[in-house]
Parts: structure tokens; C-alpha cells; sequence
């Protein structure tokens, strides 16, 4: 089995992490197994409302046996659904696929990704949506959820009030709804399509992430049947996404773009209907390729400026030779310092740069 190349040994099963029962467990084993246990609920409502595809979700423990766990799972010559591709490279994507999930389980990265099962799966359906997600990492407190998320330094956090941080119990439903949208999206729209742009995949990506948490913040007016302090604070956030160093999750206009367009409706949709509003929706804002270039050029400026690291794995990360435009560098310098302050309380401290 492909899977094979980067495991040894075995799981019994694809959750990876339960409590040790040779050992008493600690006050945080006992709250991680109560976010598994609450996962797995919400895993549970996904797989009654979209019967065609199992969500699952593979922890964080030895990331070798989670990966074993997840061969036995998906099957011999399984597809990896997220990306298209010509049959002949279906194993290679396979491998691929698998490497990333394996660096998201090293580096304990919440992440989703749609298999076509192949040949004796454990999977009871015929495409599976496997999530990684770490609750010590991303939803242990309050305040580890709003770390985690927005990424500025412990000190600066200690001072918010408690109001301002991410509540961890509608940050994990946020989680989840984020990631199980990704892999409804490969289902019914297509994974991410072949291209000779040399930056068409991060457009894509760009455009789902988008996608993904207009889905999320729809869910949860659904859920909440109101605008909480929650969908403000997560809205913020995502308003401050260069200060995380991500050109990638510039949502919060879209976001709220979505709470506007029909809230009163749309708390009373049933999910599947909102993945096509969300769809709907976004194709009146969406950008093209090329607007889509100038953002991020702009953007990779701005991080720069703000004195942050891009935080992306792949290189390079902008078109060799694109100048900045300067009306868009303005507009996400203003965005990402006045939601700072509104957010802080205080005026974010540039860096001198000669």
C-alpha cells in the first residue's frame, strides 16, 4: 500500500490519541478526550446530513500510527480527491496527499482532505472527508483558541478582557464547519483544477478559504440564530490575517458580506442549501487570477512592512518582477492596524525599516 512507504508498525484504530488508561489521567488529558468525544458529536451531525461522505477525524497522537490507521481506512489505490489530475499520476498525488497530512500531524495543523476509497476500505462509505485537528493546540481555553488563531504574543493577549478572546467551544464548531466545507466543495465542485499559472493553486486556495469561512460564520448564525460577540471576534481576526503572516484568509469582508445578504433566511437554511448560497454568493466578489496577483504582491509587501514572516510552506512566494500597487498596500496596511487597535486596544508598534 502506498501508505506503507512512510509507516511502520500498526493502529488499531484512526483515533490515535485516547487517554492512557495505565496512568491517571491529568486534568488535560480529561479535557482533550471531552473535545474528541465533542468533535466526534459534531463529525456525527456531517455524516447524517451528507450521507455520501464520512467525516472522520485522524488525532494527533503518534503520527505513524495515525497514518497506518488511515491506509486501513481509505484502502488499497484510494484517490485523492482535492486536486485534478490525469489517472497516470493518481498514485503520486496519493503519496503526496499523504506527506502533507503527515507535516499537518507533525505540526499539530487543523487540515482537510476528500479520498474516493479504494479497494477493502474500513470506511463504510465511498468517499471519506479526513480531518487533522489538535485540541490541545487549537481549543484547550479560550485563550489557547485565540493564541492559536491570531497568533500575537502571549503578553499582548494576557491583557484582552475575556470578552475579546475566541470562545474555544464555537471556535471548534468554526473548525469544523471551515473544514468540512473544503471537502464538500471537492465533491460537488471539483478539486482544485490543473493549470500552467504558476500561482493558480494558491488563487484556488485563496478562493476556497474565502469560501470556507463564509460557510463557517453562515453555520454559525445557524446555529446561534444571532451576530454573537464570537462571529465579531472571529470576523476581527481574519480582518488582522496579515499580522499572522497569511496572504490566504483575507475574509472578513466576504464574512460579513454573508451575514448581510440574508441572515434572516439563511438561519433557517439546511447546510446543504448554504454550500450552494456560499458558492452563489462568492461569484460576485470573487477575483481573477490577475487581481487575485496584485492582491497578494500587495500583500506580501505589507507583511513585510508590519515586520512578520510569510507564514507559507511554499516558495516563492510572489510573481519574480510584480510591482506592489500602492492604493492596495494602503487599504490592507489600514485594514490590518485599525482592526489591531479596535481588537488590542492599543496602536500596533511597526518596526524601523532603513
Amino acid at each position: 500500500m502506498i501508505l506503507s512507504l512512510l509507516t511502520q508498525g500498526f493502529c488499531n484504530n484512526l483515533y490515535a490519541n485516547e487517554v492512557n488508561t495505565h496512568n491517571p489521567p491529568s486534568g488535560k488529558d480529561i479535557k482533550i478526550e471531552k473535545i474528541n468525544k465533542a468533535i466526534k458529536k459534531k463529525l456525527d451531525y456531517y455524516n447524517q446530513t451528507f450521507p455520501y461522505i464520512q467525516f472522520v477525524h485522524l488525532k494527533n497522537g503518534e503520527w505513524e500510527k495515525s497514518l497506518q490507521a488511515l491506509e486501513l481506512f481509505i484502502g488499497y489505490q484510494a484517490t485523492s480527491l482535492d486536486y485534478e489530475h490525469p489517472k497516470e499520476v493518481r498514485e503520486d498525488l496519493l503519496y503526496a496527499t499523504v506527506s502533507k497530512i503527515q507535516m499537518m500531524l507533525i505540526n499539530k495543523i487543523t487540515s482537510s482532505y476528500l479520498f474516493k476509497v479504494g479497494e477493502m476500505p474500513v470506511a463504510s462509505k465511498p468517499h471519506t472527508c479526513v480531518i487533522t485537528l489538535d485540541p490541545a493546540t487549537n481549543v484547550l481555553t479560550n485563550q489557547v483558541a485565540t493564541q492559536y488563531f491570531i497568533d500575537l504574543p502571549l503578553e499582548t493577549l494576557k491583557s484582552l478582557p475575556e470578552k475579546s478572546y475566541l470562545d474555544k467551544d464555537q471556535h471548534l464548531d468554526f473548525i469544523i464547519d471551515h473544514e468540512a466545507f473544503h471537502c464538500l466543495d471537492s465533491f460537488h465542485y471539483g478539486g482544485i483544477p490543473m493549470s500552467k499559472k504558476d500561482f493558480s493553486t494558491r488563487y484556488d486556495t485563496y478562493k476556497r478559504e474565502i469560501q470556507a469561512d463564509m460557510f463557517a460564520i453562515a453555520m454559525h448564525m445557524r446555529r446561534n440564530k444571532k451576530l454573537t460577540r464570537y462571529a465579531n471576534n472571529i470576523m476581527t481576526a481574519r480582518a488582522m490575517t496579515l499580522l499572522n503572516g497569511e496572504p490566504q484568509h483575507d475574509s472578513s469582508s466576504a464574512m460579513q458580506l454573508m451575514i448581510n445578504s440574508d441572515e434572516e433566511k439563511f438561519i433557517h437554511t439546511q447546510p446543504t442549501e448554504l454550500v450552494k448560497k456560499v458558492k452563489q454568493l462568492y461569484k460576485t466578489i470573487a477575483p481573477s487570477y490577475e487581481e487575485y496577483i496584485d492582491f497578494r504582491v500587495a500583500a506580501i509587501e505589507v507583511i513585510g512592512i508590519l515586520g512578520i514572516s510569510v507564514n507559507e510552506y511554499e516558495k516563492p512566494f510572489k510573481p519574480k518582477g510584480h510591482k506592489p500597487d500602492k492604493e492596495i498596500m494602503q487599504r490592507l496596511m489600514k485594514q490590518s492596524l485599525d482592526n489591531f487597535q479596535k481588537y488590542i486596544g492599543k496602536d500596533y508598534s511597526l518596526p524601523i525599516h532603513k
